[in-house]
């Protein structure tokens, strides 16, 4: 998307999200074990979640959607589908703890977005919604409601950022992960990592570039090649 309309579109997100970073103030503290499950919960709810608009993405950007398709009753369903896939079980929203937490926090702020963007969705046209652009609306509505138990965090290396907005020191400004993450992100590995750091545990998920960021970004000037390091999903969890 142009750069000038992307840095409108997320300016006002971005702030909301490092507002309520910056907010945290009673943590839920978890033991290690469970709180690794959580940043594994979370890394598999925003891929399969941002994944149904990456399937619709073609569709979207010929403007021509089947309206019925993006309906948020028929994308809850596509996630749930992908969810229970790529799990090996189906979506329990009233699964006990974190967990069950986290996904009834994930489900409600997936439906609200896909609401909210309804005009979006049905008219469609270029880069009209692209699945980072969902991917950071439903983080931002996810982080709100989860605030000191579970926060998610989708951030890239300052020079391949169409919008500064995103750069790891303004998305996590206030996480004690924050360093280790710009260190992890600068070596551009594909590896996740998943470890305790002090008093949280964080799950860094390096995310590979697709055929469509790639064409999107070159719009912008940005020239990338499919399955290069394309940024990161992080999750951070507070732990006993």
């Amino acid at each position: 998307m142009p750069r000038a309309f992307a840095a409108r579109r997320y300016r006002s997100m971005a702030a909301a999200a490092l507002a309520c970073t910056l907010g945290w103030t009673a943590q839920a503290q978890l033991p290690e074990d469970t709180a690794r499950q959580a940043a594994h919960e979370l890394k598999l709810l925003v891929t399969e979640g941002t994944a149904v608009v990456g399937d619709l993405q073609p569709a979207i950007n010929s403007g021509k959607v089947d309206r019925d398709k993006v309906t948020p009753d028929a994308m809850v369903s596509q996630f749930k589908a992908r969810y229970q896939k790529a799990a090996g079980m189906p979506f329990d929203a009233k699964a006990p703890g974190v967990i069950g937490e986290a996904r009834r926090a994930y489900l409600r702020s997936f439906t609200a977005v896909v609401t909210r963007f309804q005009g979006n969705l049905t008219k469609g046209g270029q880069d009209a919604f692209v699945p980072a652009f969902f991917r950071a609306q439903v983080l931002d509505d996810f982080n709100k409601a989860m605030r000191g138990k579970v926060q998610g965090y989708a951030t890239n290396r300052d020079k391949e950022l169409i919008n500064g907005d995103w750069a790891v020191h303004k998305v996590m400004k206030g996480s004690p992960l924050a360093g280790e993450v710009a260190g992890l992100m600068a070596s551009g590995n594909l590896q996740p990592v998943v470890k305790r750091s002090g008093n949280t545990v964080m799950g860094y998920y390096p995310m590979k570039l697709g055929s469509g960021c790639v064409a999107c970004h070159a719009q912008n000037g940005l020239k990338q090649v499919e399955g290069g390091f394309g940024g990161a999903l992080v999750a951070e969890v507070p732990v006993k």
